[in-house]
């Protein structure tokens, strides 16, 4: 399985600054790949084009948190 994440936009979240971009890119690959090893999607979720409309992540100011989370949020969606 592949899968490219073309663009990650983050909106709304307050506290974390340009600067923490990569740490979140980080956090975000290293999460999703971690949680599609162990749950990958039906292979009917693997035409997926666009993920969005997340709910709501925990408040944080930590890149490496938001990354985590935002990995987990997408990892929801292509699962259920």
């Amino acid at each position: 399985m592949s899968l490219h994440v073309d663009e990650l936009v983050i909106r709304g979240v307050e506290g974390v600054r340009h600067a923490d971009a990569d740490r979140i890119a980080r956090a975000f690959t290293r999460e999703l790949t971690r949680l599609l090893t162990e749950q990958p999607p039906a292979a009917e979720a693997l035409s997926y084009d666009v993920v969005s409309g997340l709910r709501p992540l925990p408040a944080t100011t930590s890149a490496r948190r938001l990354g985590r989370e935002l990995a987990r949020a997408v990892h929801r969606e292509l699962v259920r």
